[in-house]
């Protein structure tokens, strides 16, 4: 090749070097890969980074293959140091065992990864002081931004905002927020179970509500109450039972120890509604027989529990987009409030037809 440097794989010393030298390595430079592939550390530098002057095919090829030999690994802290981002954005939320929130997930981690970014998770546990430790702690790990479903009604985010960092918040706040929100149209689902089931006869109704303190219960009642109507104060509510399925189940409980056992039941979410038939098949009552069961949130885990659960689903997917465009600021502080779709299922006594792949939404 003459006088100047040598690609890589003409150089066994250099490839033994790096090879055997085990855990005693050197941590492998940028240098070290131009070297290896004959090129200057700036030609490195536009193969790894796409830009921003072109490289020949050749060169580029040479730069890869020396990367992939020599294992080299951009030192991510020293880029983020040097760019302000590190490819990284936070997800707190409630609970991620809930299939609501385990779903709320997946598709914002996938709209992450499709933006180039890695998601950290965060378990609030549904409690503010674990919620402000985990927002100070992605603060300080200098996320790119922070997608939040809130433990509280109105988090004060202005610190975390007077450090540059921005935030969307789901599910769980005020629409008149200070930070771009995407919340689901509650009140709606709320109304659109309950009109259902007034659909099928049945007039003694029950909820089965969330927290007393999560918006979320009380937004929920009040669409169930507006379809009851005029018989709005015939609906018996259980309040502050917990999203879970042991929180529905104890809920249920509670109904059937009355003296009026309703003949169908809305459940704030689909897990308490799993919980609730559990406790009803536990006393001997079929559903949708003796009573029916609606519920809210529509996950896989509606569609396969035994029967199927008849629930407004939300639209999972749109939400997750929407997150992820806001707070990599691809949009202008927005807020979008989302209706979901009655899905179909045997648990309050139709005959389902095909559920649809995606759950179309408004804003």
């Amino acid at each position: 090749m003459g006088g100047g440097r040598q690609p890589f794989h003409r150089s066994p010393s250099l490839r033994r070097t790096y090879r055997e030298q085990g855990d005693n390595q050197l941590p492998v430079t940028r240098n070290d890969v131009a070297a290896a592939a004959g090129v200057s550390p700036s030609v490195v530098s536009y193969v790894l980074n796409g830009g921003p002057r072109p490289v020949s095919v050749a060169a580029r090829q040479r730069v890869l293959d020396a990367v992939s030999l020599l294992g080299y690994r951009p030192n991510g802290l020293a880029r983020s140091l040097k760019t302000g981002q590190t490819n990284t954005l936070g997800l707190i939320l409630p609970d991620a065992s809930n299939p609501f929130f385990a779903e709320l997930a997946r598709g914002i981690e996938d709209r992450a990864y499709e933006a180039g970014k890695s998601v950290l998770v965060c378990n609030s546990a549904d409690d503010t002081v674990r919620e402000r430790f985990y927002l100070e702690t992605l603060v300080e790990k200098r996320v790119d931004g922070i997608i939040l479903v809130s433990a509280s009604w109105d988090e004060d985010l202005s610190d975390v905002l007077s450090r540059k960092v921005p935030v969307v918040t789901m599910d769980r706040y005020r629409a008149e927020s200070q930070v771009s929100t995407v919340l689901f149209d509650n009140e709606h689902a709320g109304y659109e179970v309950t009109r259902h089931l007034l659909g099928h006869g049945h007039r003694r109704l029950a909820l089965i509500s969330g927290p007393r303190t999560a918006p979320v219960s009380s937004e929920r009642l009040e669409g169930c109450r507006q379809a009851m109507g005029p018989g709005a104060e015939a609906l018996l509510v259980v309040h502050d039972t917990a999203f879970s399925l042991a929180g529905g189940y104890r809920a249920a409980e509670s109904l059937l120890s009355g003296t009026d056992t309703p003949t169908a039941i809305v459940c704030s979410s689909d897990v308490q509604a799993i919980g609730a038939s559990a406790a009803l098949r536990n006393h001997g009552m079929r559903i949708p027989e003796d009573v029916a069961l609606g519920s809210i949130d529509g996950t896989a885990l509606a569609e396969y529990s035994s029967p199927s659960l008849t629930a407004v689903a939300q639209p999972i997917a749109r939400m997750a987009d929407l997150a992820v465009q806001s707070v990599l600021g691809r949009e202008a502080k927005a807020h979008h409030t989302l209706k979901g779709m009655l899905l179909i299922g045997k648990s309050c006594g139709c005959q389902p037809g095909p559920r649809p792949t995606h759950v179309p939404s408004s804003v």
